[in-house]
C-alpha cells in the first residue's frame, strides 16, 4: 500500500517548480554524499544512516526531475518552432496558388513593384484590390504610424507606403510570366 502511494505521489512531485527541486537534490545529495562528522554535528547521524537508501531515491528522483525542466522547455519550444515553420511553408503553398489566378488589376499592382525593382510602392489604402492584396498577404504595411500623420489626400484617395512580402517579391522576380 506504501508503494502505491509513493508511485501516485510522483505526478505531483513532477509538479514543483525547479528552484525546489533544485533544494531537494541538494539536501538528498547532502545527506547521501556528506561526511558523518557534519551529520553528528547536527544530531542527524543516525537519520543519515538509517534512510540512506531514501536518500539515495531522493536524490536521484529530484535530480531527473530537475534536469528535466530545461529538456522539456527545449522541446518545447523545437515543437512551436516546428509548427511555425511548417505554418509559414504551407501559407507560402498557398500564397503560390493565390498568384496564379490575379486579376488585371492585381497584376499591374505587382508589375510595379518587379518593373521598380522596389519592395515598397505608395498606394491608396481606400483602394479595394491593395486590400484584397493585404490580406492575402501579398502587401503588407510596414508602418501604421505615417498612416493618418504624413499622408494628404491626393486625387480622391489616401495614398501609403505598402511593402511586398520578400517571398513573394523573389518568387515573382523568379515567375514574371505570372504577372502577365
Amino acid at each position: 500500500m506504501g508503494l502505491e502511494k509513493f508511485v501516485s505521489s510522483l505526478s505531483d512531485w513532477s509538479k514543483f517548480p525547479p528552484r525546489v527541486l533544485f533544494a531537494l537534490t541538494l539536501i538528498c545529495g547532502g545527506f547521501l554524499f556528506g561526511g558523518n562528522s557534519f551529520f553528528k554535528t547536527l544530531g542527524l547521524d543516525e537519520i543519515q544512516t538509517q534512510y540512506r537508501p531514501y536518500f539515495g531515491l531522493g536524490f536521484l528522483l529530484f535530480g531527473v526531475l530537475l534536469i528535466s525542466f530545461p529538456i522539456a522547455e527545449g522541446l518545447r519550444r523545437l515543437y512551436h518552432w516546428l509548427i511555425e515553420k511548417y505554418n509559414q511553408r504551407r501559407r507560402f503553398e498557398l500564397t503560390k496558388e493565390w498568384l496564379t489566378s490575379l486579376t488585371p488589376a492585381q497584376k499591374k499592382i505587382l508589375h510595379s513593384y518587379i518593373d521598380k525593382n522596389t519592395r515598397s510602392l505608395r498606394l491608396d489604402y481606400k483602394d479595394g484590390t491593395v486590400n484584397e492584396l493585404m490580406i492575402a498577404g501579398i502587401l503588407y504595411l510596414p508602418s501604421n504610424i505615417s498612416l493618418f500623420d504624413t499622408n494628404p489626400r491626393v486625387d480622391d484617395g489616401w495614398y501609403t507606403d505598402y511593402n511586398i512580402q520578400p517571398k513573394v517579391y523573389k518568387y515573382l522576380q523568379e515567375h514574371p510570366e505570372l504577372l502577365s
